[in-house]
């Protein structure tokens, strides 16, 4: 029965006392103890508490009250495990819940456990040397993505209804294309903004249906305390968005940023398929030519990223009173953290510059066109162990060539959403990013609302459930 709802229908049989909160909880347990010695999704269960947050002492309040979730382990949850998938971190029990995690337990939910993620969430597949590689639920060969592949991969399988994840570079979108889920990364400022990566990461959630998506950001859209940046506003109802009368978009889109990217077959179908299908619903779909050029935007944002990643790991070092070294650090962190040491403050303020003019020239295109359609990879997730991520030359190369278009909306902080819409001949997803202006998420959810209701793909799952 479960597995023909989504969390906003659960929710809904709980509410009219046909299910109690005791008996989903028990069934995701179930679930977990049952699908994850096979997929590796979650690295830490809180089955104990979650069973008391659900009996009779039950305290929550909230509108996702007793809905069972799952938080990323780049996360720290009061009590539990935090190791953000790193040696350096393995025996670390946190202190307090940090505030996307205190908005989660405001809202409600219960948490079930903690999921997998690449070393500090650096890679867009998950096979940390910690805790092991996470593996697709559509076909244990390949990568569910990354970084939040444990939480999308929880989610697929049905082990959560909705799981959080999180987006410095694509992590929110690159799982949710690779598994078949929702994925939509908020506009920078709609959610409280990380002090690390030059304020490129947001939180939300990888979701089966756009409504469930729509439903937990309006339950934890605000800016945090004291920040020192101007915040989104996210006053209207995002859940109410959904089914809001539709006026004809004009779309822009572009399949592989003037040539200057490859991208495989199976990809480029999903796009023409895409295209076609907005055009059905009425839209204007145009391919425009951006003026971006690839390779410095590449190289600006892995000098800003691995400066920005080396002061992590460095802070998270003096956190745990440790020296890195490579007894506690993977082959990546550890040329990351030499990069970062080794860059000056001219090449990375030059880089940061280059970085925000390539958004300027994005921003642009809003100006003609209410959206912007790419594919979210360039092409099928990558096999588990396939990614080479031991050499920068390396990295950049899996930069180009696999998550070429996700990372310039983290820069740029407009909305961006991963929507899945095709099925390769080997049952793998592919999924298709929207981008909007800053503060667009109601017209993005209004629009995944539209595709999920004319071309609906909650029997995909139903076909992964049978198999």
């Amino acid at each position: 029965m479960f597995a023909n709802y989504d969390a906003t229908g659960l929710k809904g049989l709980i509410d009219q006392r046909e299910i109690t909160q005791e008996e989903v909880v028990e069934h995701y347990i179930g679930q977990i103890e049952k699908l994850n010695p096979k997929i590796n999704a979650f690295v830490h269960t809180m089955f104990e508490e979650a069973r008391a947050q659900t009996g009779e002492n039950a305290t929550q309040t909230g509108p996702l009250r007793g809905l069972p979730f799952a938080v990323k382990d780049l996360n720290p949850v009061k009590g539990h495990p935090y190791t953000n998938g790193s040696k350096l971190q393995q025996n670390y029990v946190a202190e307090a819940d940090d505030l996307i995690v205190e908005r989660f337990r405001k809202a409600g939910l219960v948490f079930l456990g903690k999921t997998n993620t690449p070393e500090f969430g650096f890679l867009p597949t998950t096979e940390p040397e910690l805790f092991g590689p996470t593996l697709n639920p559509w076909n244990h060969a390949f990568s569910p993505g990354g970084s939040s592949g444990g939480a999308a991969a929880a989610v697929v399988a049905g082990m959560v209804p909705f799981a959080h994840a999180s987006d410095g570079g694509g992590s929110i979108r690159i799982p949710a294309s690779c598994t078949g889920l929702f994925g939509l990364k908020p506009s920078r400022g709609l959610l409280p903004y990380s002090p690390y990566v030059n304020q490129i990461a947001t939180s939300h959630a990888v979701t089966k249906s756009v409504r469930d998506s729509a439903t937990l950001l309006d339950a934890l859209k605000g800016k945090g305390p004291y920040e020192l940046y101007p915040s989104v506003s996210g006053e209207e109802s995002y859940v109410d968005a959904i089914n809001r009368p539709f006026y004809k978009l004009k779309i822009a889109t572009t399949i592989d940023w003037n040539g200057q990217a490859y991208v495989d077959s199976e990809t480029k179908k999903a796009h023409a398929k895409t295209v076609a299908m907005l055009e059905k619903l009425g839209h204007e779909v145009e391919e425009v030519k951006v003026d971006f050029n690839l390779d410095e935007f590449a190289k600006s944002f892995i000098d800003v990223w691995m400066g920005s990643g080396s002061v992590v790991i460095k802070h998270l070092a003096q956190m745990m009173q440790v020296k890195p070294s490579s007894e506690n650090l993977e082959k990546l962190s550890e040329m990351v953290l030499r990069r970062g040491e080794e860059m000056s403050a001219q090449q990375y303020e030059e880089a940061r510059v280059k970085l925000y003019f390539a958004s300027q020239k994005l921003i642009a295109l809003h100006e003609q066109y209410d959206l912007l359609l790419s594919p979210v990879l360039n092409k099928l997730p990558l096999k588990t162990g396939e990614a080479n991520h031991t050499s920068e030359d390396a990295f950049y190369r899996n930069f180009i060539d696999y998550c070429s278009f996700t990372p310039l909306t983290n820069i740029s902080g407009q909305p961006s959403m991963s929507v899945p819409v095709h099925w390769s001949e080997n049952g793998l997803p592919v999924g298709m990013q929207f981008t909007g202006p800053l503060g667009s998420e109601s017209l993005l959810f209004q629009l995944a609302g539209q595709i999920e209701q004319a071309y609906p793909w909650w029997d995909q799952y139903k076909i992964l459930y049978r198999n």
